[in-house]
């Protein structure tokens, strides 16, 4: 599967199961200054934005971008990172806790670029295996 095909994948599953869960997903404009197909906005029963990166080969490494982490932050709703790999239902989920502890030691690239991948970068945070197992990690609404 291509990166393109996992996250679309990814947008599919999260919205089809929404439906029956009670939240619903749509792509989140606000505090981004070009539209993004990268943050889901999340509300209902499951209440949080969900910034979105896959990789689909090996190395698996992701580039987290500055400008959206400081939209997310000034957002006011709890937000996530998913880092998916090589399937829509495998990866990393990073609460906003996480990206803060990490942020002191990921590379920023000349491009505004946070530079993230395995081992040292991601050392506290384990990978999912299924979608539920990331679903239920997920912040819920009060």
């Amino acid at each position: 599967m291509t990166a393109n095909q996992i996250k679309s994948e990814f947008i599919t599953l999260i919205r089809q199961t929404g439906e029956s869960r009670g939240f619903r997903c749509q792509l989140w404009f606000q505090g981004t200054r070009r539209m993004s197909n990268n943050i889901l906005d999340l509300s209902g029963s499951i209440d949080c934005l969900v910034y979105v990166k896959v990789r689909s080969e090996r190395p698996y490494r992701w580039g987290i971008t500055a400008n959206r982490l400081k939209e997310l932050k000034q957002s006011g709703k709890e937000w996530v990172i998913v880092l998916l790999y090589e399937t829509p239902k495998t990866g990393y989920l990073l609460t906003s806790n996480d990206v803060n502890r990490y942020l002191p030691i990921w590379p920023l690239g000349s491009d505004g670029d946070y530079k993230v991948g395995p081992g040292s970068y991601l050392q506290f945070n384990r990978p999912f295996y299924s979608f539920n197992e990331l679903l239920s990690s997920l912040p819920k609404s009060v």
